[in-house]
């Protein structure tokens, strides 16, 4: 029922009918083909999800497209109060990145590179000279991870290469008696480099973390030694600084994880390498190598660790 008005005129509103609609406004003409367009592209959606259905079952679909037909349907977020630990209370859970299809569809290393190559998701994508994927040996049992490339590794497509990296060279080879493209595997926890090194965003670890967690699967080192904040949150999947996590091995996945100081903080703050050595000595010590003997003690640098000794990691 509607509301009439009372001492209406009706030559006004005779002219209010024959006026042209008002901008915006949708008349049942226009309504009716809005319908029949959504109704057109309702059933074109419809057979194409049943073409690429056929294809997946039977195995010609691309590797993409098995991946992604095998997650659940999306979900919207919801608030959820999370167990200790697990995050914040009440906090929102987001949906996986698209990234996490594409990474989970990659069968090797090979084609893990590739699709990181290939990756646009961020921004990031658009200043890079290319990406930084790895280095150093995919069989090796211990596996280091840094926060993303700097100029140098943008230029080059290889992590650690510049001082930081001579330096975590120094560590491996002095300090372990390891052989950096033998016994050890490099990777970066974002692998584009962000603009000006700055840090990278959590937008930006967020699309890269899929990508880093399939590499870890993939390598299967039985430690991971986690270089700086950024590297150590993303693998322990924790809100908490390096210094608050170090000192101790953490275990996921069946493997351990040594969180330490990145190089970089090393080179401005030299008196760090005693906490570095300390952790240097907890991954070795998951490793089964021989410790420096008793002269050296904890608070020796990595650098005043034991000469190479030809000890390889590698299986």
């Amino acid at each position: 029922m509607t509301e009439s008005t009372p001492n209406a005129d009706p030559a006004r509103s005779a002219a209010d009918e024959s006026a042209p609609p008002a901008p915006g406004f949708v008349g049942l003409a226009e309504l009716a083909e809005l319908a029949e367009l959504a109704h057109a592209l309702a059933a074109e959606l419809a057979r194409r999800g049943a073409r690429g259905q056929r294809a997946v079952k039977a195995g010609t679909a691309p590797a993409g497209l098995r991946a992604a037909a095998t997650l659940p349907p999306p979900t919207r977020p919801t608030r959820s109060n999370t167990s200790a630990g697990a995050g914040p209370k009440g906090a929102v859970a987001q949906a996986p990145p698209p990234t996490a299809a594409i990474a989970r569809a990659a069968q090797n290393l090979d084609e893990l590179r590739a699709a990181v190559a290939e990756c646009r998701a961020c921004p990031l994508c658009e200043e890079r000279s290319q990406t930084v994927f790895s280095d150093g040996s995919p069989r090796a049992r211990i596996l280091f991870v840094g926060a993303a490339p700097g100029a140098q590794e943008d230029q080059d497509g290889v992590p650690f290469v510049d001082a930081a990296g001579q330096l975590l060279d120094d560590i491996i080879a002095k300090g372990m008696g390891l052989a950096r493209h033998r016994d050890v595997y490099l990777a970066t926890a974002v692998k584009c480099r962000p603009p000006h090194d700055r840090d990278p965003a959590p937008a930006e670890k967020a699309m890269c973390a899929p990508f880093l967690a399939r590499q870890i699967e993939l390598v299967d080192p039985r430690v991971v030694v986690t270089l700086g904040d950024h590297a150590a949150a993303l693998v322990l999947d924790v809100d908490a600084p390096v210094g608050a996590l170090r000192g101790r091995v953490h275990r996921l996945g069946g493997r351990a994880v040594v969180p330490t100081h990145h190089p970089a903080l090393l080179l401005q703050n030299p008196a760090a390498k005693r906490e570095t050595w300390v952790d240097i000595r907890l991954a070795m010590a998951e490793l089964g190598l021989a410790l420096p003997g008793p002269a050296q003690g904890d608070g020796a640098k990595p650098s005043d660790g034991p000469k190479p000794g030809g000890r390889s990691t590698a299986e």
